[in-house]
């Protein structure tokens, strides 16, 4: 019965998370009340509170989901790769081509109310650890390691942010993380190689996205 139950569990709440999803696309972060989330997700008014206290953790439910489907498309890229230099270029181009192609997602992350930082988050725990690594075997130079991760995530974000506005080229991506690589202290030929070499990126997460859909369990 227990398995029943959680299965139910997530399941419901999978609707929710499409429901508010669907809601923000539409109309917007003022709409979205949870009276608006339950009857989106064919509920009834009540049984909102049985998964989420109120719309704001019900936002932060849709950021971690939202992350995770990041996480995991940039975790595929990764796979097999083990140069810091080299992880922190496809980590770099993988991020931004799931903004360029999904504006429905970089409107979730950057148009509904979401902390900005809850992404901001989960690309630094992927940078931090390529850095470190980076420094550690000689392929960066990096004097303040806080500072660099905070100055290539606001670059990640703010190209991420200006493909939304349609203020910038798809080109901008490998320009960018050419600019990070040089930065960081990686020589130019080899900076502008790993900048551009030929990647099978993986596909940006369908919207709206679910727990199921990922193939993850949504954490309580």
């Amino acid at each position: 019965m227990t398995d029943i139950v959680q299965t139910k569990r997530h399941r419901t709440r999978d609707q929710l998370l499409v429901a508010a999803q669907e809601l923000l696309l539409a109309e917007g972060a003022a709409v979205l009340g949870v009276r608006r989330v339950a009857t989106q997700a064919g509920l009834v008014h009540s049984s909102f509170y049985n998964y989420y206290a109120d719309t704001g953790a019900l936002l932060d439910g849709l950021a971690s989901l939202l992350v995770a489907g990041h996480l995991k498309a940039v975790g595929q890229v990764r796979d097999g790769i083990e140069a810091p230099a080299e992880l922190f270029a496809v980590t770099t181009r993988q991020t931004l081509r799931i903004f360029q192609a999904s504006p429905r997602y970089t409107r979730l992350m950057f148009d509904s109310g979401i902390p900005v930082d809850r992404l901001s988050r989960g690309l630094g725990a992927h940078m931090r650890q390529d850095l470190r690594a980076g420094v550690r075997d000689d392929s960066f130079r990096v004097h303040d390691l806080d500072v660099a991760v905070t100055i290539a995530s606001g670059a990640i974000l703010a190209l991420a942010l200006a493909h939304l506005r349609r203020s910038k080229r798809a080109a901008d991506i490998d320009g960018l993380t050419l600019e990070l690589l040089r930065m960081l202290g990686v020589p130019a030929e080899r900076a502008e190689a790993l900048a551009t070499a030929k990647v099978t990126f993986s596909e940006a997460p369908a919207i709206p996205m679910t727990w199921k859909a990922l193939g993850l369990v949504a954490p309580d």
